[in-house]
Parts: C-alpha cells; structure tokens; sequence
C-alpha cells in the first residue's frame, strides 16, 4: 500500500465495509419467522441463507428441530438433491450425517445460488460513488496552486500554514519577493448532484434483488396503476424468487416435524401483479409517486 494513499485506501474500504454490512443487514431481515423453535436462531437462520444459499432443517433428540449448514455427502436424485449431508454447527463440535427423509433444505432462493456476492458487488459499486461525491465536495475547496523557486520553498509552506492556522498578521525575510510566488486557482466542477441521482438507482436496483417494494423518482410525477404495476414488475419476481422456497420449506418442514411455522414479508405488500393491481384498484385511477424516501 502507498504510504502517501493509506488514509484514502483506509478510507475507500471502510465506506465499502459500512454498505455492504448495512446491505446484508436488510437483504437478510426481509423476511418474518413466526413459531419458530426456540433452539434456532432467526440472525444466524437469515445469514447462512443469504451467504450459502440454503439451510437444513432436522430434528434433534435434544434440541428439538434446529437448522445448520451443511456439506454434500452423498449422491443426488434426479434433481440434483442431496441423498445424505453432514450439518455443522459454527462452533465445530456438532456434526451429524442425516439421510434425505431426515432433513428439509430450505433454499433463499429459486436459483438455490446465494446472493452475498451479488450484494457485495453492488456494495463496491456504492461506495465508489459515494466516495466520488466525498471527493468532489472536497474539491470545491478552492485549491491553491503555487509556484515558486526551491530555495523558497520551505518558507512559502511556512507561510501558508500560518494562513491556515488563521494567523493576522504573518513575518517573513526580507530576501523574499512576493512577486515570485504565483498561485493558481482551479475549483473542480461539482457533480455530485449528478452522481446522487445514480446512487438512487444503484439503491433501486438493490432493492429489486433482494425483493423490497421501492419506488424512487427524480420529481413528483403522476403514474398511472398500468405503469406503477410494470414498474414493480422485477421487484415481485425477486420477491417470489425468494419467499417461494421459503414458503415450500416450511409447509414441508410443518409437515414433518410437526411445527407450525409461518413465514413472511415484514412488509406486508404484494408478491404478485395481481395483488398490486388489487391494491391500485382500491384507491384513485392515479397514484402520486414523490421521492421521500432517504436511501443514502
């Protein structure tokens, strides 16, 4: 690492460690668990669905039904699902080898493919553009360019420190000529009005894949239901993308277990087009759009 970058390197990756961690954080509490057991853990059931893609359900003499990652120990049916798993738990002391009629796999998605690196992609994406505004608002600064001989050099950083430190009055040698020392001044445009506007649909684009209702617009505008249910179009995909496995898990999880597991959005809208068409159809024709909601 360049000495000269470390507090801009340090910089960059913390900004990338905040969105990513609070992009998770929503990405995995979209979801509502109700009558879960008591011996599983909702943060780490939410985790290790949206980081390997899937959790297995088992029952335990002990514990009752709990639900841990897994690895392959087996061969698969004819779609591709495992006979035989050995879960794990984080703390490396509990192992179990379980058949198929032992166990029910809930996926976090119909891809059965996790979403953490798509998340951190869209995280990396994020904070490049909002470090890009941190560094456009500092360049609004007006920077001070000088020019001057090498022997003077050291007294004109002098100099300019004590301007900085708000000093009124500044002494200096009668050798130096102020005529010799030229600054420049070149404010950088701003753009970071344009780069938020981005930053609105790198949010939206976000949203739409782990499946959160979001509507953000540059101006009040009037939508019409016809465009308000295409524009939610790709959002209800990932929706039920997402809660469909979770639903099919649980029904047969309940069913083997005996449990009475309810899954849902902690939202409460929609999961199909006809629901939100439903939902237009009792208000007005039109629906007004504003952007009130903070994604930053």
């Amino acid at each position: 690492m360049n000495k000269k970058l470390v507090h801009s390197q340090l910089t960059n990756m913390k900004t990338y460690i905040m969105y990513r961690n609070e992009m998770l954080t929503l990405a995995e509490n979209v979801f509502e668990f109700k009558n879960l057991p008591p011996f599983i853990d909702v943060a780490y059931l939410n985790k290790v669905l949206l980081r390997n893609g899937c959790i297995a359900f088992f029952k335990d003499e002990i514990l009752d039904v709990i639900a841990l990652p897994f690895d392959v120990s087996g061969n698969f049916d004819i779609y591709g699902r495992p006979q035989e798993i050995m879960v794990r738990a984080a703390n490396g002391r509990y192992y179990r080898k379980l058949t198929q009629r032992e166990f029910v796999i809930m996926y976090d998605n119909n891809s059965r493919l996790p979403l953490y690196m798509d998340i951190c992609q869209m995280a990396e994406r994020i904070s490049l553009s909002k470090r890009t505004i941190d560094v456009n608002i500092v360049q609004q600064r007006t920077p001070r360019i000088w020019k001057t001989t090498k022997n003077k050099e050291r007294t004109l950083r002098d100099m300019l420190a004590d301007i900085d430190g708000m000093m009124e009055n500044i002494s200096t040698y009668d050798s130096i000529d102020i005529d010799d020392m030229n600054v420049v001044l070149a404010p950088a445009p701003y753009v970071a009005d344009k780069i938020d506007q981005h930053l609105d649909k790198e949010w939206a684009e976000f949203y739409r894949l782990i499946g959160v209702a979001n509507l953000i617009e540059q101006k009040k505008e009037r939508l019409i239901k016809d465009e308000m249910s295409a524009s939610q179009g790709g959002t209800i995909a990932s929706r039920f993308s997402r809660f469909e496995p979770r639903k099919r898990a649980i029904e047969e999880i309940n069913k083997k277990f005996g449990t009475n597991i309810e899954v849902s959005y902690y939202d409460g809208e929609p999961t199909t087009i006809e629901e939100v068409q439903e939902n237009v159809e009792e208000g007005d024709e039109d629906v007004y759009i504003s952007n009130d909601l903070s994604t930053n």
